[in-house]
């Protein structure tokens, strides 16, 4: 039989597409027929589909973004207060551009730096507009753009693990105008920086594409956003399975091991960096990351059970009930509603990643950071909208519409479910606008301008910090309180003992970490001037030295001695002149009265020299009414 011939011009038919790495040997069996998408897959694409166009689309999410960045740029000054771990993050990245240090005073590897590193590069864009308030609200600014860059991150997750555009939306504005992120999303904190990186890991990790390098790139993100803060390495695991499950079969490997390669190789530059300063491994002259890791590990005091109600004051227990008290709805919603979501595949990442967070803060002994909760935040809203999704989708999946009315009355269901936490939450959201907890701190600064000498050297917590140091002040003068014992640096050059401190300017973030030296300068200093209540109170405190107690002590001495010297020279006028008794002076009167129950008036009358209705009368009269 010949060979088929090509007639002139015609090209040779295709030939079937061949897989090259064939499983199990064998080559795969051609379709029996055209490809079918199952019915759950039809019925989820279709509400992804928009109607009003690309460009609405659009609008909308610049809208909301537009939205969530006011309502976090709102009396950004007056609430919430400013604390402690503010003012130390500002005062390192005011460092990194001014000194050229990664902060005021020794670093000792409490934190990598990044974070700070990134707030030194962006704090000086809100400088160029603001000209007047506290040294912090620029920080607090930058936190702006922050909140609405990982509102953008989000929603592009969201997009990734299958939800509509309006689901999305709503996992996304669910997030950042929940009054837990309210609260904290303002703050200047390394947390509110590293989210942007961790979920831009997430975003890559589950990029459509499925190419090895956008993994690359997640682990790079992932690793920036543990350099800029540590606590995101436990959801590690989370972004494995979001990078195991977004890969082809044949190419997991390559990604797993080149995201963590990344990811490893990133964590490595701080280690560098600590290995080239020869502050690596613990030394007696130096600081080291070793010992960093052990006080953050075992040294540091533990947070006590979450469990646990008659733990210390500031403990887990108490940190967790500051959480459910600013909103309970979105971190218990989001944790119970984890455990079904690692059942469904496209939410198990989200869902991971929050149990992950929960049993880490649920573990005993540990220490749990107030802010820990800002990056479970995102996951929560994610899990939480999600499940809802499905619902709606699995809903929707009926055939000839017969879901349509269950579906819809789901809405219902979760509308009515919305309107309590919605209702809860307008006393937050009025407190939020309209509180000025800060005030306070205006004041405060005031008055050290106009009480404490320029050359004094004043104690004071980070919030005020960088207000001093900014209006003038010699950054050596201002001491923030936790360096004072234990940073030799200050210890030897500025604040030998306790008297070489002037004035302490406290608050109730000094009030809870003080260290040996400090505590003597407060048990000896006097409240020069006060301000605020509970949680703002604040206190300017002139420390003295022992030798002006000693002088002090004296002169109050002798002004006791004077007093008593001119009280007793005053009774003694009293008791000596006349009194309204014929014959009588006071100091008889007051001895007839006290006598009188152990003696007749006649014995009275003979032992002070008058009669006996002279006496009658003095003792039928009340001491008030003889005065």
């Amino acid at each position: 039989m010949s060979a088929p011939t090509l007639e002139r011009g015609t090209a040779p038919a295709p030939l079937p597409a061949i897989d090259p790495f064939p499983r199990h040997g064998r080559a795969p069996a051609p379709p029996s027929g055209p490809p079918h998408p199952p019915r759950h897959a039809r019925a989820r694409r279709r509400p992804t589909s928009s109607t009003a166009g690309p460009l609405v689309t659009r609008l909308t999410v610049v809208l909301s973004l537009v939205v969530i960045g006011a309502a976090h740029a709102t009396n950004l000054v007056g609430w919430p207060r400013f604390v402690d771990d503010e003012g130390t993050y500002f005062s390192q990245a005011w460092a990194v551009q001014e000194l050229g240090t990664l902060a005021p005073y020794t670093y000792w590897y409490d934190h990598p730096p990044v974070g700070w590193l990134q707030l030194a590069g962006l704090t000086w864009l809100p400088d160029l507009i603001l000209d007047d308030g506290p040294a912090l609200l620029a920080g607090r600014a930058v936190m702006v753009g922050y909140v609405v860059v990982s509102a953008l991150l989000l929603l592009l997750l969201a997009r990734r693990v299958g939800m509509s555009r309006g689901w999305a939306l709503a996992t996304v504005l669910v997030w950042a105008l929940n009054p837990l992120t309210l609260f904290w999303g303002r703050q200047v904190l390394l947390d509110n920086v590293a989210m942007p990186w961790l979920l831009g890991a997430f975003v890559l990790a589950l990029n459509r594409r499925r190419h090895l390098g956008l993994h690359m790139l997640a682990g790079l993100a992932f690793g920036i956003a543990v350099l800029t803060k540590e606590t995101v390495l436990v959801l590690a695991p989370a972004l494995l399975v979001a990078v195991w499950q977004a890969t082809y079969p044949r190419t997991r490997r390559f990604a797993v091991v080149g995201l963590g390669v990344v990811t490893a190789l990133t964590g490595a530059l701080y280690l560098t960096y600590a290995a080239i300063r020869s502050e690596l491994l613990p030394s007696d002259e130096r600081v080291s990351v070793w010992a960093a890791v052990q006080f953050q590990l075992s040294s540091r005091e533990g947070s006590g059970s979450v469990l646990d109600p008659s733990g210390a004051d500031g403990g887990a227990h108490g940190t967790v009930l500051g959480w459910l008290d600013q909103d309970p709805y979105l971190l218990l919603l989001g944790i119970g509603l984890s455990l079904p979501a690692l059942l469904l595949r496209r939410l198990r990442p989200a869902a991971l990643a929050v149990v992950i967070a929960t049993l880490v803060a649920l573990r005993p002994g540990g220490y749990l950071p107030a802010m820990y909760v800002i990056a479970m935040l995102p996951f929560c809203a994610l899990v939480l909208v999600g499940v809802v999704d499905e619902l709606w989708q699995r809903m929707r999946a009926g055939r000839h519409g017969v879901s349509l009315v269950p579906s819809y009355l789901l809405v219902v269901v979760v509308a009515l479910m919305a309107w309590q936490p919605v209702q809860d939450a307008r006393e937050r959201y009025r407190f939020a606008y309209a509180a000025d907890q800060n005030a306070v701190h205006a004041r405060a600064l005031e008055v050290v301008e106009a009480e404490v000498p320029d050359d004094a050297v004043l104690v004071v917590d980070n919030t005020y910090w960088n207000d001093l140091v900014a209006a003038g002040r010699d950054r050596e003068d201002v001491v923030w309180f936790y360096k004072v014992d234990s940073d030799p640096a200050v210890a030897e050059e500025v604040v030998p003992s306790y008297e070489s401190i002037d004035y302490l300017l406290w608050t109730r973030d000094s009030m809870s970490d003080m260290a040996p030296v400090v505590r003597e300068a407060y048990d000896n200093s006097e409240v020069v001037w006060s301000g605020g209540v509970g949680v703002r109170r604040v206190e300017l405190r002139d420390v003295l030295t022992q030798a002006e107690i000693e002088e002090r002590e004296a002169r109050a001495a002798s002004r006791q001695r004077q007093e008593l010297a001119l009280e007793r020279r005053a009774l003694e006028l009293r008791l000596a002149a006349p009194s309204p008794y014929e014959g009588l002076t006071n100091g008889q009167v007051d001895a007839i009265r006290s006598e009188a129950a152990d003696a007749t008036p006649a014995e009275l009358a003979d032992r002070y020299g008058t009669t006996t209705d002279v006496v009658t009368d003095v003792l039928a009269e009340t001491p008030e009414e003889t005065s």
